[in-house]
């Protein structure tokens, strides 16, 4: 199902099971299961740094169904030209959805619960044992892209490159001469696909990954509250705004920004912010769970968000 022949070519059923009145894509099990890895991830990393298990659940519940609803809601403020009635809006299940939607819309949600329910909450700590539950989930989300292809990028004759040739693909399929990137469904079945750089179902997971190494590195250091959170903003911004200098189905916003790359700097531009918020009002190291006198002692000083 998967050729390495210069390329690699993918021949793979975007549908894994269909019973003729349900239907589970690869993508819709690699969502699921990188929400279900994230929000282990984050109630594991909550434990460590001194949060009840009942707050971590609460947390990330309200965090989930807030970015399943920004993932959605950024997709149709992308795609309304795909809109003809107000139904289409609510149809997760034949539409798509957006990962900077999710990722902006659970931060809000889980960001508002706090603030109005749990206002002595420690939110720095919060958002740091989130970071790297979030980035696990975009990066296992993203392997469900890598069946599907529907994410349309640049041609590339690079050894690494996908060609998906499965019929109901939703990958990129192309032909010389022709502006448009198409499906065989379209009536093009004889032409040959055209391989593409493999930007979401390939180079994004790899630097997601990457960025959740640098997260528990800068966990290991035992750098103050907040900062694994913003260098998780900060660097995603960097990862996908560069991306989309590859992809093709993202239609310009401003000039020549379209809507991610737009996001991209906004986000980078507020990392920078809470960077510098940061260094102004120094936060003691997030909890990691490893404990000695020393570290017990100056946590207790300090309410409990010392290194213990």
């Amino acid at each position: 199902m998967v050729e390495l022949v210069g390329i690699i070519n993918i021949n793979i059923n975007p549908v894994l099971v269909d019973t003729g009145g349900f239907e589970l894509t690869w993508h819709g099990l690699f969502t699921a299961v990188g929400i279900a890895l994230g929000v282990w991830l984050a109630v594991r990393l909550a434990r460590r740094a001194r949060i009840s298990e009942d707050d971590a659940m609460s947390i990330a519940v309200v965090s989930v169904l807030s970015g399943i609803v920004g993932a959605r809601l950024l997709w149709v403020l992308e795609h309304t030209d795909q809109i003809h009635k107000v139904g289409d809006i609510f149809a997760l299940t034949d539409g798509g959805i957006s990962i900077y939607g999710a990722m902006i819309g659970g931060v809000l949600g889980g960001f508002l619960f706090v603030t109005f329910f749990k206002p002595k909450f420690p939110k720095w700590v919060a958002l740091d044992v989130a970071a790297p539950g979030m980035i696990l989930g975009q990066a296992v989300g993203r392997f469900g892209d890598f069946v599907n292809g529907e994410h349309f990028a640049n041609a590339s004759d690079l050894p690494w490159a996908f060609r998906y040739t499965h019929p109901l693909t939703d990958g990129p399929w192309s032909s010389p001469g022709v502006d448009e990137w198409y499906r065989g469904s379209r009536g093009l079945v004889d032409e040959a696909p055209v391989a593409v750089h493999p930007v979401a179902g390939g180079y994004e997971p790899i630097l997601d990954f990457m960025i959740l190494g640098g997260l528990f590195l800068l966990r290991r250091l035992g750098v103050g509250a907040g900062w694994g959170f913003t260098f998780y903003v900060f660097a995603y911004a960097v990862v996908r705004g560069s991306l989309s200098l590859l992809r093709t189905d993202e239609a310009a916003l401003a000039g020549a920004l379209s809507v991610p790359q737009l996001l991209a700097i906004v986000t980078a531009v507020a990392a920078v912010w809470m960077a510098l918020h940061l260094r102004r009002h120094q936060q003691a190291p997030v909890p990691t769970g490893v404990t000695t006198e020393r570290h017990t002692h100056r946590g207790s000083r300090r309410g409990g968000l010392g290194r213990g």
